[in-house]
Parts: C-alpha cells; sequence; structure tokens
C-alpha cells in the first residue's frame, strides 16, 4: 500500500457513554467508548479509490459541482471506516485504472471530476499515466521481389 503510518499513529480521547461507534448521541448505547484516532497519509489513488468503490461512500454528481468538501471529507472518513487494507490497495489500483480510461468507461467521466474535488479538497493531484509502450510493427504482407513476365 502505497500510503504509511504516521510515527505515532494513534490517540486517545475521553471515555463517553450513550454515544455509538460514530461519537453521535445514542440513548440505548450503554457500553463505554473511547474515541481511538489514527493518523493515515493517502495518495491521490488512495482516496480516489475509496471515494468511487467504497460502499456506503455515496457522493454523487451534484456533491461534486457545488464544491461541498465537507460532504467530500465526509465520505473519505466513512469510506475509510469500511475499507481494509487489501481492499483499500485495490480500490485504489482499480481508480486509477478507471481514471485513466483503462477500465469501466462508463465511470471515467466522474472518476476525472471525483479527482478534480480531490485535488481541490486535499491539495494531491494525479500522478502522471505511464507512458503508453511502443509496439512493434507487425505486418501480415511478406515482401516479394517483382519479376517482369515475358510472353
Amino acid at each position: 500500500m502505497h500510503g504509511s503510518l504516521a510515527t505515532q499513529p494513534l490517540t486517545i480521547g475521553a471515555v463517553q457513554t450513550f454515544v455509538d461507534v460514530w461519537g453521535e448521541p445514542e440513548v440505548t448505547e450503554t457500553a463505554p467508548r473511547v474515541a481511538v484516532q489514527m493518523t493515515l497519509h493517502l495518495s491521490f489513488a488512495e482516496i480516489l479509490g475509496r471515494l468511487l468503490f467504497s460502499p456506503g461512500a455515496l457522493l454523487m454528481q451534484e456533491d461534486l459541482e457545488s464544491g461541498n468538501e465537507e460532504k467530500i471529507v465526509g465520505c473519505l472518513w466513512f469510506a475509510m471506516a469500511q475499507a481494509n487494507v487489501n481492499d483499500a490497495e485495490d480500490y485504489a489500483d482499480m481508480a486509477m485504472d478507471v481514471y485513466y480510461g483503462r477500465r469501466r468507461r462508463d465511470l471515467r467521466d466522474f472518476a476525472a471530476r471525483l479527482g478534480a474535488a480531490v485535488t481541490r479538497t486535499f491539495g494531491v493531484t494525479a500522478p502522471q499515466p505511464p507512458a503508453p509502450t511502443a509496439a512493434p510493427v507487425l505486418s501480415l504482407v511478406t515482401p516479394v521481389a517483382a519479376k517482369a513476365v515475358v510472353a
């Protein structure tokens, strides 16, 4: 995975009661909870992948066009809680394939708009696509020397 953990990745908050796993008030939740925050360093591809493919990270075209950075950050926050490291790595690879038009062309326009929103919101940019490799020129025609036919 291209992301890296910070040297001190965890911070611990105060114990709270009557909150759900997201810290929202929940009167039926009686088990005490402690806030644990982990710092991750994410690349453009990892952010794009989580936002494109994590279940429940629901960004719409309108969210990207409105410039609603809070919605984008909230979706990333949710996606980070949903995706394990292996899935996130796969999502990043798939996202770059979509972004560069190598896969799922139906998502290409949305991925490009999302990529612009990721750059605007988080300040990271897409890496340059790999240079196309030169394919050898193949010919099915065998050159034949011309011969004069005398009748």
